[in-house]
């Protein structure tokens, strides 16, 4: 029987996709990368709404991206779950991630298991802010690995 490197079978458990993610407090930047040479995918960038918005009038709640189909915005009233760069209501954001990396989402199925995080931060963040994050990355959504990176 063949012996294989640790390099080879590191490598061989290593996720092939990475999901790069600028969290912003207006939008999300959000795209899968692949790192596979034999599957050269385009990239697609998706920019969502960041926000969580609820209509005075028929009281329906758009969260990130359903507000495309939003055709009255003169009644809404908007959540940011970001403000000056940092994530200051995280059940705000967990919702936003859960709807948009879930199957109705622009980021339709999407395992996080199988997938790599690159996720930009506000410089200087609180540790927090950054102990947050990494929850939410590694116990609610389960990515096999993650990276914060200051955002510019």
């Amino acid at each position: 029987m063949p012996r294989t490197s640790t390099a080879t079978s590191r490598a061989a458990s290593i996720p092939a996709q990475t999901l790069v993610v600028d969290n912003g407090g207006y939008s999300i930047k959000a795209g899968l990368v692949s790192s596979s040479t034999a599957d050269p995918a385009p990239t697609t960038c998706h920019v969502i709404p960041n926000c969580i918005a609820k209509s005075n009038r028929d009281r329906r709640t758009y969260i990130s991206s359903q507000l495309d189909a939003c055709r009255d915005f003169g009644a809404l009233q908007f959540r940011r779950p970001v403000e000056k760069g940092y994530v200051v209501n995280w059940d705000g954001e967990r919702a936003i991630w859960e709807f948009e990396f879930g199957d109705k989402g622009r980021l339709k199925g999407l395992e996080p298991k199988n997938v790599n995080l690159l996720l930009s931060e506000a410089p200087n963040a609180p540790q927090r802010v950054q102990e947050m994050s990494d929850q939410i990355v590694f116990e609610e959504f389960g990515f096999s690995s993650a990276y914060r990176s200051i955002g510019w």
